[in-house]
């Protein structure tokens, strides 16, 4: 665990195989929901590495896509409609 911004840390290669990315909405946060970010994650995640998070607006789907991530849409828990399931291949 790092007690570091996302933006001020780096992340290893091909590390990681699983990101929970509970970030607040596109709408109250922004800065992390651009294709950077995205990229940053990709990065430092291992081949068949998973990014789920509860957020499925189609902006922040085409995000993923657009940094290498095949996007899923799934049903959501108690509380949320849907989520999303993006993997890297």
């Amino acid at each position: 665990k790092l007690n570091k911004s996302l933006f001020d840390c780096s992340l290893p290669d091909g590390y990681f195989d699983l990101i929970y990315f509970d970030a607040f909405a596109p709408e109250n946060q922004p800065e992390m929901w651009t294709s950077d970010v995205f990229l940053k994650l990709y990065t430092a995640m291992s081949a068949g590495g998973i990014l789920v998070t509860y957020c499925s607006k189609s902006s922040v789907q085409k995000t993923l896509k657009s940094v290498g991530f095949v996007v899923e849409k799934l049903r959501g828990p108690a509380g949320k409609r849907e989520m999303l399931r993006a993997r890297k291949e």
